[in-house]
């Protein structure tokens, strides 16, 4: 399985070979899909070393002038250069794409330093970003040619690692522009039920579908999260009584209140049940699955809080 950082990478290098306005910028991070950058594209190619905010304002006065720049970085030090984003490429409209890897608690057991349960919250703030999160490489490769053929300012959250089962999730390029997709159709009687969620939680949405027996499940992907497509968002939705978010992050300003901000502008009224982190900093040192599995997110307890809700 390659990575979604690998199969992003990889694809722009195709991309950059032929488009000599391409430049990727990495930030202190090392891995084979950015030695051939280094090895064959040397003049479009730059290691910014630990300086995100200085890579952030290089990044944007490059696509000031003109050219499709990406800036690569472990997710959690967006918020180190959120300044630098939001007045030198949000205010000043320079459309440079920035991939954070490793989001959620992706790093784990690196601690909460490394494990970013916010940056949906803050990111989302900015005016005019795009926000991703791929639920697999195939994703990944269609939304590095979307950032290629429609530069805008993004921010791409790709995932270290995912459920085998979101392997061959298939997403065509109409389904990228609308910026959801349905994985599991409606199953089963019962009350109806919508969930919603992004990148690695969407493994434990579709186990939780296939265990809720007295209900009728669907399992939709959010994978933008930033701007929400209002008229695919309430055909997605509509036909549903309770709508359940399913975050690897904390509920404050995360996907789960994009999603209630977007039933409010749309005058749906559902009844919604967010599922995130606690609030508060994870430094038990585990894994990813063990985290989540003591912090509230196993599936066997997002399937109670939902029987509860529809109860």
């Amino acid at each position: 399985m390659t990575s979604q950082r690998d199969a992003f990478i990889s694809r722009l290098f195709e991309r950059a070979q032929k488009d000599k306005d391409i430049y990727l910028m990495s930030v202190d991070m090392g891995a084979p899909s950015l030695d051939r950058w280094r090895e064959e594209l040397p003049d479009q190619f730059f290691a910014a070393g630990i300086s995100e905010q200085n890579a952030i304002n290089f990044a944007a006065g490059l696509s000031a002038a003109g050219k499709k720049v990406y800036v690569y970085f472990m997710a959690s030090w967006a918020a180190r250069c959120y300044e630098q984003i939001r007045y030198s490429c949000a205010i000043a409209e320079n459309p440079i794409t920035i991939l954070g890897n490793g989001v959620g608690l992706g790093y784990s057991p690196a601690g909460p330093a490394h494990n970013p349960t916010e940056d949906i919250a803050y990111m989302r703030t900015l005016c005019g970003i795009e926000i991703y999160s791929p639920c697999n490489s195939d994703v990944a490769i269609k939304l590095a040619d979307l950032t290629c053929d429609q530069p805008k300012l993004r921010y791409i959250r790709l995932e270290r690692s995912y459920p085998a089962e979101l392997e061959d999730v298939d997403c065509d390029l109409l389904t990228i522009a609308q910026g959801a997709n349905t994985l599991a159709p409606p199953t089963a009687r019962g009350p109806k039920v919508c969930i919603l969620s992004s990148g690695y939680m969407l493994g434990r949405a579709l186990e939780v579908s296939r265990k809720l027996e007295n209900c009728k499940v669907s399992v939709v992907d959010l994978f933008r999260l930033k701007p929400i497509d209002g008229v695919v968002f309430e055909e997605l939705v509509e036909d549903f009584d309770y709508v359940v978010t399913l975050e690897e992050q904390t509920l404050s300003g995360g996907f789960g209140s994009a999603v209630c901000e977007a039933l409010a502008d749309l005058g749906l009224q559902k009844k919604v049940l967010r599922i995130g982190l606690p609030e508060g900093y994870i430094f038990q040192n585990a894994t990813r699955d063990y985290l989540l599995d003591n912090n509230g997110l196993s599936v066997e307890a997002i399937c109670e809080q939902i029987n509860e809700l529809v109860k």
